[in-house]
């Protein structure tokens, strides 16, 4: 059978020593407050702000079917972030930002650590920043600062410095894009001479300029040729059956006859008829001027589309928009934020405590182990 576990021995033996933790507790509770007295104060301002809409007078929209374009062709987004892209949130957490922050400021004198080392000091101002973006879309920054008005215009500074960084970034993304379509137009435009020399030469010798209407009209041409001839042999057939070879109208009629058909015949096998070419070649020499007027009108569209799209990159190497716009404005501090001397404490004073009891727990086992054993020795 076990036996019940000595509660009631274990609260006596803690309650003889209520004197001590009690003296421990209250000692490191009024120290940890001195110090923290001794602590200098920190004020925190905050600024609330938010990304541009993607949408700004209509241009938004017509820019995205550019760019998803753009996309499919190989090229990045002109200016714009998108889920394969960069998250902004990453912009706030540059290295730049924060050697440009305590660079200006002199946070290394705020902080008393002219003899640490720059990692120290960064580590020291992460500490005192605090960036959450929520999930509605808005980025809050905190700032703690030991100068309340301080802490405003670090606020704002550092909201400017991420807007700088995103515009540099967006120029670099356009510089980039505007260099590659600026290769393509000048690809395209030595290809759409080329081309316009070769469709030039075709007019000039063949005399085509448009095969599918001259290809209906030649054809309805010869259709009718075609026709006439049928019709004068059928009327030929008829006089010869009824008048016999030998009639005036007969031979007159047969002269005709054989002069349709020689028509008929250099009509398809000599030039002049359609073109400068035998209606024979008319499907080689048509099918080549139709790759090559396809091969002028894609060049063609294609231009069209780059030209705006070389604009636009060329309007984002100089533009500058801001990236977070401010909807609420960071305002001195009316009492400080840090430290929490209470709450450091308080907090100090019931660790200590709790310390203790187990410190006196763990030694009454010790003591009873250590007994246990020399009885059974």
């Amino acid at each position: 059978m076990t036996e019940p576990f000595p509660t009631s021995d274990i609260i006596r033996y803690l309650f003889r020593f209520k004197w001590l933790v009690l003296g421990l507790t209250l000692v490191t509770t009024v120290g940890v407050y001195v110090y923290a007295r001794t602590l200098p104060e920190y004020f925190k301002a905050t600024v609330n702000c938010v990304p541009p809409s993607s949408d700004v007078g209509g241009l938004g929209s017509a820019l995205g079917g550019i760019s998803s374009t753009l996309k499919d062709i190989g090229l990045s987004k002109l200016g714009g972030k998108s889920s394969e892209s960069y998250e902004f949130i990453t912009i706030l957490f540059t290295r730049t930002i924060r050697d440009s922050m305590i660079k200006r400021f002199d946070l290394v004198k705020e902080y008393e650590m002219e003899e640490q080392p720059m990692k120290d000091v960064r580590s020291e101002f992460e500490d005192n920043l605090e960036v959450n973006l929520h999930t509605e879309g808005n980025y809050e920054i905190s700032i703690w600062s030991r100068d309340p008005h301080k802490a405003v215009t670090m606020c704002d500074a550092f909201v400017s410095y991420a807007n700088d960084i995103t515009n540099h970034i967006q120029r670099a993304e356009a510089e980039k894009s505007a260099s590659y379509l600026e290769i393509r137009l000048t690809v395209m435009d030595s290809a759409l001479s080329a081309l316009t020399d070769s469709l030039g030469r075709y007019s000039r010798n063949y005399r085509l300029f448009s095969p599918l209407d001259q290809a209906s009209a030649s054809a309805k041409a010869l259709a009718e040729s075609k026709g006439e001839l049928l019709k004068q042999e059928t009327i030929l057939g008829l006089l010869e059956h009824n008048y016999g070879a030998n009639d005036p109208q007969v031979r007159s009629t047969k002269v005709l006859v054989e002069q349709l058909r020689v028509q008929f015949e250099k009509s398809q096998t000599q030039k002049g008829f359609a073109g400068n070419f035998a209606l024979t070649d008319a499907a080689t020499i048509g099918a080549r001027y139709m790759l090559i007027f396809a091969e002028f009108e894609a060049y063609t569209k294609l231009k069209a589309f780059l030209l705006p799209s070389l604009e636009q990159a060329r309007l984002d190497m100089h533009k500058s928009a801001p990236s977070l716009i401010v909807i609420d404005e960071p305002i001195p501090a009316e009492k400080r934020d840090r430290p929490k001397r209470l709450f450091m404490a308080a907090g100090t004073g019931l660790g200590v405590m709790i310390l203790s009891l187990l410190f006196l727990l763990a030694k009454r086992g010790w003591n009873s182990m250590m007994q246990h054993r020399n009885e059974i020795v």
